[in-house]
């Protein structure tokens, strides 16, 4: 089969004809119909994000296909079934050790034998092996015939996965309202779509207005946003003129030491408010400032959360099948580009200028 592999760190990443994988206990063959292309896997190959992984390597993880052929442990996907694929691989004999496919192998030495010994080749390839616990089945005939999802679209489920893990772990309810911060970005983006199928209103944030917009056109009952000035008390006063903001969801990009949109969020939250802390924050030892005297005269909650559990997949991939929760254009987003394997370079240059929520690229066979 052909496949992208990269042969040494920080090196690119070279087609190759390498043996189609066969599965084992525990795992099925994909034929890969999509991957998700994101604008970090660059920084990540490069060595510059701070991911580390053994070579030769395999990116991907994210990735919509189909079963072409099944492991003897398999029991409910049988071959030609629709399925997406996801990165965030636990331990079977302990859930507290994980990798992310395709990217990180953590820090453990447990996770370093997981990633090496067994899931170095990920989802950018015709086909792949792939755990069987990260392999979701999809109704077909409900996604893409009868609300008319293309495959490339349904790869954006495995952003979803995230924010809606994060909006579970602070408890979020229908009616509340919810503050995201800063809500501009791919996964950021996410939150707003996946708080308002879960029946909450939503204030977005942030300097991007085009974005902003866009996300108030896509649920224009539902949304409204709140361009950010910088200044903490004026940024402040305008998320309380909508009324109590009951949680907000913090996912703040690496770079964004200094900035002053986190205290602000903190400032707005009523009394016994909930805050998720899923953002970089600008890095492992620059997180965002914290205004810790507010958090203790209104005993706000504050929940750090990272990724997810299988039962967040399951309710996710439901809430699209249902209809609750939309995709593509009903979502906000523009038509999906797609590039080939041999126009990857093309593909992150596309996604390194245009990684605004709304904005999506895939890589296929």
């Amino acid at each position: 089969m052909k496949a992208l592999l990269q042969e040494e760190r920080n090196g690119p990443l070279i087609p190759q004809s390498i043996p189609t994988p066969t599965p084992g206990p525990g795992s099925v063959v994909v034929k890969i119909l999509a991957n998700l292309l994101q604008h970090q896997l660059p920084g990540i190959l490069s060595g510059t994000s701070g991911f580390t992984y053994p070579t030769p390597m395999i990116p991907g993880g994210r990735a919509v296909g189909r079963i072409a052929a099944t492991g003897p442990d398999t029991t409910s996907l049988p071959v030609g079934q629709l399925v997406l694929l996801e990165p965030f691989v636990r331990a079977r004999d302990d859930p507290e050790t994980w990798i992310m496919w395709g990217s990180m192998q953590g820090t453990t030495e447990g996770s370093k034998k997981l990633f090496a010994q067994n899931w170095r080749y990920a989802t950018f390839a015709e086909y792949v092996c792939a755990p069987l616990e990260n392999t979701w089945a999809l109704d077909e005939k409900r996604l893409c015939g009868e609300l008319g999802y293309t495959i490339p679209e349904l790869v954006w489920l495995c952003v979803d996965f995230v924010a809606y893990s994060g909006l579970k772990g602070i408890g979020l309810r229908a009616g509340e309202r919810l503050l995201v911060t800063p809500a501009t970005g791919p996964f950021s983006g996410a939150a707003v779509g996946i708080a308002v199928a879960m029946g909450a209103t939503v204030l977005v944030t942030g300097r991007n207005g085009r974005a902003l917009q866009r996300l108030v056109d896509a649920h224009p009952k539902m949304v409204s946003a709140v361009p950010r000035t910088n200044d903490i008390d004026t940024d402040r006063e305008n998320l309380k003129k909508h009324g109590p903001v009951d949680a907000f969801l913090e996912m703040t990009p690496m770079g964004a030491e200094g900035s002053t949109h986190v205290r602000a969020a903190f400032g707005a939250l009523k009394q016994y408010g909930r805050a998720a802390i899923m953002g970089f924050g600008g890095g492992a030892m620059k997180g965002v400032e914290v205004p810790t005297m507010e958090l203790l005269l209104k005993s706000i909650t504050v929940h750090g959360h990272t990724m997810y559990w299988g039962q967040d997949v399951r309710d996710v991939i439901k809430m699209v099948e249902v209809g609750a929760l939309k995709l593509g254009k009903e979502r906000g987003f523009d038509a999906v580009t797609e590039f080939k394997m041999e126009d990857l370079e093309d593909g992150f240059d596309w996604v390194g200028k245009n990684h605004e929520f709304g904005q999506m690229a895939v890589l296929v066979p």
